[in-house]
């Protein structure tokens, strides 16, 4: 049975989301820096998840997702939980159409480690399995992203995107492009996939690529998808993260004007057309395109132009297969 919230309650849950985002800050700049509670290099711990040295976990993660889930419980305790280490530690949960807090205590682990300032918190919350609520706080930049469905997005208190491309200059190809996406922390076959993708993207079209304008890797797909909000990238394509990872920034991006789609590619397929799909924050696979403006006298063509761009992207990308999250 789907459940109904009014915009009133959806503010509230953002308040507390953007309360705890910020009382967590102080630990996550403490274990940027290697000081206070996390000065030494014990009482830091990083190590590699699961025995995945490329995929790390810190005590600062673990530090700040039992203080979030134990404050979000004390005030919503028939809520439902998701987070990126209690997951990883007792196996996936079910996934319902209960409000459900996803978390991401340090999206960027690797990014964090190393002292990179692309790496942040992230609260999201879903009612029927979608994104309802969303916060991204980047404590070493001092940004903070938030969404609520139906009532935008913004950064500190600014309306997103910050930068809207003028109507004649909006991108038609992936020529026109800036796009940020990940290589994940896999070290398998897989590598060679994504590597395949990437170079067909950036290939010129005389050679049967797209001529990708520019490639960038933030570290972080909250960092990746700020980006698209923010209408500082066109648009970004990742396969392979987990629901932590997207379920903020997913609604950060549609409430910015963007739109998100399931990134699962077709290249060498031998369907002519595909459909593109729905965004599935579960199924580990996502495109976000950035906000564009409709041409004068055409509503809707900046919607088209956005599907335009992902379904470029997705002929020229492989597919590779993922476990979603979650038990559904």
């Amino acid at each position: 049975m789907s459940i109904r919230v009014d915009a009133e309650e959806l503010r509230g849950f953002l308040d507390t989301a953007v309360a705890l985002a910020k009382e967590v800050g102080p630990a996550f700049k403490d274990g940027f820096w290697r000081k206070g509670q996390f000065a030494s290099a014990t009482d830091f711990a990083a190590e590699g998840k699961l025995g995945n040295a490329a995929d790390c976990v810190t005590a600062v993660d673990c530090h700040i997702e039992k203080v979030l889930f134990s404050r979000l419980r004390s005030i919503y305790p028939h809520h439902k939980f998701v987070g990126e280490e209690t997951t990883a530690e007792a196996g996936e949960a079910p996934i319902t159409n209960d409000p459900t807090w996803i978390v991401d205590p340090v999206d960027g682990t690797n990014n964090f480690v190393h002292h990179h300032h692309f790496s942040g918190i992230s609260i999201g919350l879903a009612i029927n399995k979608e994104p309802v609520v969303g916060v991204i706080y980047l404590p070493i930049l001092d940004e903070l992203y938030t969404g609520v469905r139906g009532q935008g997005a913004f950064l500190n208190g600014q309306r997103l995107p910050l930068f809207s491309p003028p109507v004649l200059t909006s991108p038609t190809s992936l020529s026109q492009c800036m796009m940020f996406s990940e290589h994940g922390s896999n070290r398998d076959e897989t590598v060679g996939s994504r590597m395949r993708s990437l170079t067909r993207l950036l290939l010129d079209k005389a050679h049967g690529g797209a001529g990708l304008e520019s490639l960038r890797f933030s570290g972080a797909a909250t960092s990746d998808m700020s980006m698209v909000a923010k209408g500082v990238a066109e648009i970004q394509w990742e396969i392979g993260m987990h629901a932590w990872d997207i379920a903020a920034a997913s609604l950060i991006v549609t409430e910015s004007g963007g739109a998100v789609f399931d990134g699962a590619g077709w290249w060498g397929s031998d369907v002519a057309e595909r459909e593109l799909k729905p965004l599935d924050i579960w199924n580990r696979k996502i495109v976000s395109v950035r906000y564009i403006p409709d041409l004068p006298d055409q509503p809707g063509s900046g919607r088209e132009l956005q599907r335009q761009l992902a379904r470029e992207l997705l002929s020229l990308v492989e597919d590779i297969s993922c476990t979603p999250d979650g038990l559904h």
